[in-house]
């Protein structure tokens, strides 16, 4: 059958998550800075467009082969999950994938804020779609970054973040709009070069069987950066010394610790997926197209 380039999959999947949340931002912060209804305007259009492809949805046929039915209990379970490659290499590269994105478009934004003449939904929008512009960037770039056989690309992702967490803190520090833009810039970078070096990382550990599940697993960790805004400021205000710029220069020191555990582990259980007994080479890994 016809096959596809290593990690094609992973970048569609990556690059097609980035795009919309670009594009949604940066349309629904102009309505809501300059359009009529503010308010309400981004939502109704926002459910115009997600109505159509929700009837298209229900006439595309179910790809996957019927099964007899089992236990729920059996469906939840994810043997590659347990495999030390994902624990040790994807785990803690994947809550920096939109934690890093979440501080460049909703922490920064709301520090500066105060300090905007006007038009703060604006810019609110520009630094998402700085953030993710830069994002969807390094997906492009990721088949030149990436090494088989290593964890390169994630390597690379979270020292952009290392560094774009520190640049968040010198921005919460300083509350100047250049610095914020080139911190979202350095978060960008990070985010997109994670999130899709961990979809890579799931696709060459998965066997058949559990590709779907493991990457269920890898969003729903992805996801717990979505809460970083929350802790930050929930943090901030315990106590008087833990100010933002404290707490991202702490944010980019843990980066940093997740980094080297990535590092020390970059070439664990490199290609071997569960149920093979011998190791398949990442490099020789091919993703059949979808027609």
């Amino acid at each position: 059958p016809p096959f596809d380039r290593p990690g094609a999959g992973a970048r569609r999947g990556a690059m097609s998550l980035t795009a919309g949340f670009a594009l949604g931002a940066a349309v629904a912060g102009a309505l809501a800075q300059w359009g009529p209804w503010p308010q309400h305007l981004a939502f109704l259009v926002n459910i115009a467009i997600t109505i159509p492809g929700a009837v298209l949805a229900l006439s595309v046929p179910e790809s996957a082969a019927e099964r007899a039915p089992g236990r729920l209990i059996d469906d939840l379970k994810i043997p590659a999950a347990r495999r030390r490659r994902f624990l040790f290499v994807v785990m803690p590269l994947a809550p920096w994938v939109f934690g890093s994105a979440a501080v460049a478009y909703a922490v920064l934004p709301t520090l500066i804020a105060p300090t905007l003449p006007g038009d703060r939904i604006a810019f609110s929008a520009l630094c998402c779609l700085v953030c993710l512009g830069c994002g969807f960037t390094a997906q492009m770039l990721a088949p030149r970054l990436d090494r088989a056989g290593t964890a390169r690309l994630g390597i690379i992702g979270l020292a952009l973040v290392a560094v774009g967490m520190a640049l968040a803190a010198l921005a919460a520090h300083q509350l100047t709009i250049p610095l914020v833009l080139i911190a979202a810039l350095a978060l960008g970078a990070g985010y997109g070069t994670a999130l899709v070096s961990g979809l890579q990382e799931v696709n060459r550990i998965a066997g058949p069987t559990d590709l779907a599940g493991l990457t269920a697993v890898f969003y729903g960790l992805t996801y717990l950066g979505f809460g970083v805004p929350m802790m930050l400021t929930m943090l901030s205000d315990a106590s008087p010394l833990l100010t933002h710029p404290v707490l991202l220069c702490g944010g980019a020191l843990l980066a940093t610790v997740c980094l080297v555990v990535l590092m020390l582990n970059s070439r664990t259980d490199v290609g071997a997926r569960p149920g093979t007994t011998a190791a398949v080479p990442a490099d020789e890994t091919r993703e059949p197209v979808l027609r």
